[in-house]
């Protein structure tokens, strides 16, 4: 029996993970220093260790068709800039782990979050839920 030979589009939608280990070390360098070239984060993710130079090129394109990065030529190099902000990426993150994992209720999210021990974090999620009281 032969298979028939389908290829899958790639979403643009994140998965339950988000992203995957390397693309968040990608984001949170270009969260950092807002535009950046792949030499430059290659170079930054240097310093904790070895990785190729074509495996962060190859992320930082893939994270650009995903819709992650903003892609702009530059003479010859693509300057990257972040697509969706940290801020976001977390809120996009959290509501595929509560509607996939969860079954869309976050009553099992909010419990393990009040669970928090500091007082700041506290007072952050009182604040919160003022805001959404409105």
């Amino acid at each position: 029996m032969e298979r028939e030979s389908r290829t899958r589009k790639r979403s643009k939608r994140l998965g339950i993970n988000g992203l995957s280990t390397l693309e968040a070390d990608i984001m949170g360098i270009i969260w950092q220093y807002k535009k950046i070239t792949v030499r430059e984060v290659h170079e930054t993710m240097l310093e904790d260790g070895y990785i190729p130079y074509t495996t962060v090129m190859a992320a930082m394109n893939n994270m650009a068709q995903k819709g992650l990065l903003k892609q702009n030529r530059n003479g010859k190099a693509y300057v990257y800039s972040a697509a969706v902000s940290r801020d976001n990426m977390a809120k996009l993150i959290v509501d595929s782990v509560v509607n996939k994992i969860l079954g869309g209720t976050a009553t099992p999210l909010v419990s393990h979050l009040l669970k928090l021990k500091s007082d700041e974090d506290v007072e952050k999620l009182l604040e919160l839920k003022k805001q959404l009281d409105k």
